[in-house]
């Protein structure tokens, strides 16, 4: 697999296209419009040679049949890109969409903030076949008219090129990596990350840890309003995660907080300390099952960090004692690490041929970008 050097890419689709889409078979009451759509389909008279069906001719209530029958989101994708009456009866995948959420600024700060779930994705597309991308996805507004030949595509932001790329995501292979947050229209050199907590099953309440400007702030949307929150460490904070229903705050001096969303019981989580060795730690959420520390150690000698000499160790937080553990293998996970957040995956779903195993960690930059 080949990582982004410097900036991983983003992935946009443009949704219009035209895709074979994999039907099941249809309930009984609906055989009569079955029986219709099979002469308007039907193949050519050579033995040799198979006409393409122009799905655009199935039934409207043949096609609302087929739209419960579909789970996976990209299938969806490819079934509103055949035409504009299946655009119209397929609606968008919610799991695409980016939920937005309007926030106010910190004080004496210019302009509007907002709050993006984004999803993110490994993919391959046909053209390159020696590639794989990591990317988050978001929509735009679908132009009147496009050129036949973009159909269903992604805009891919290439390092070192000036403008986005499109490529065509027929027959490509996806694997969803879960989700993000990020916040939108702050400075993006003094934001170093953001973590969302719901208070309630409903998802109404929600408590934003925001690590801005080297201090961490607490934003309530039950009082809509920014509040700092008290020095936790003498470093600055690197990361930010939730597990199980708390935050987690790591540290650069390799202090780890964790607490509830109303900031209440406190807990120190710092790992075991190495002698003569420096690190940078990162937190990977692998679901909600197990969250793990993987620490890039460093040696020093005659007091000179020795980045040649670098290794890694990974801790799994042991909830119930309060404590890491050390393990040695993390089954088939891939770690992914990079800018665009920590994501945790089963090496079974990986592609074939992308040349990442399990028990493996797969970074997108270099060790302190």
């Amino acid at each position: 697999m080949a990582p982004r050097k410097k900036k991983t890419p983003t992935m946009v689709w443009v949704v219009k296209s035209k895709q074979t889409l994999k039907m099941t078979e249809p309930a009984t009451s609906s055989s009569s419009l079955l029986s219709d759509s099979v002469s308007k389909l039907s193949l050519s008279p050579s033995e040799n040679t198979v006409s393409v069906p122009d799905w655009s001719l199935l039934p409207e209530e043949l096609l609302h049949i087929i739209s419960k029958k579909l789970d996976d989101c990209f299938d969806v994708v490819h079934a509103r890109s055949v035409c504009t009456l299946w655009r119209s009866i397929f609606p968008f995948p919610s799991y695409l969409s980016r939920p937005s959420y309007p926030l106010p600024t910190l004080d004496d700060h210019e302009g509007s903030w907002s709050l993006e779930k984004i999803p993110l994705f490994l993919f391959r597309p046909r053209a390159l076949a020696a590639e794989y991308f990591l990317g988050g996805i978001r929509r735009y507004k679908e132009p009147e008219e496009l050129p036949s030949t973009i159909q269903c595509s992604v805009k891919v932001e290439i390092p070192g090129s000036s403008d986005p790329r499109l490529m065509n995501m027929l027959d490509c292979q996806i694997l969803p990596l879960g989700h993000q947050y990020r916040m939108i229209g702050c400075n993006a050199k003094e934001c170093r990350g953001v973590a969302v907590l719901p208070l309630n099953k409903e998802g109404g309440d929600f408590v934003v840890l925001l690590n801005y400007t080297k201090v961490l702030w607490v934003f309530t949307s039950a009082e809509m309003k920014w509040m700092q929150l008290e020095r936790l460490s003498d470093a600055m904070c690197c990361d930010l995660v939730t597990f199980r229903g708390r935050f987690y705050a790591i540290f650069l001096n390799g202090d780890i907080f964790s607490f509830d969303p109303h900031f209440l019981g406190l807990t120190s989580l710092k790992p075991l300390e190495l002698p003569n060795c420096g690190s940078c730690n990162d937190l990977v959420r692998s679901s909600d099952d197990e969250l793990f520390l993987v620490e890039k150690i460093i040696p020093r000698y005659t007091g000179r960090l020795r980045l040649g000499r670098l290794t890694l160790r990974v801790c799994r937080l042991d909830v119930e004692a309060g404590q890491w553990v050390v393990v040695t293998d993390i089954g088939d996970r891939v770690f992914v690490i990079g800018d665009l957040g920590n994501v945790s995956c089963s090496a079974k779903e990986f592609p074939d041929g992308c040349g990442v195993s399990g028990n493996s960690i797969l970074y997108t930059h270099k060790p302190w970008n």
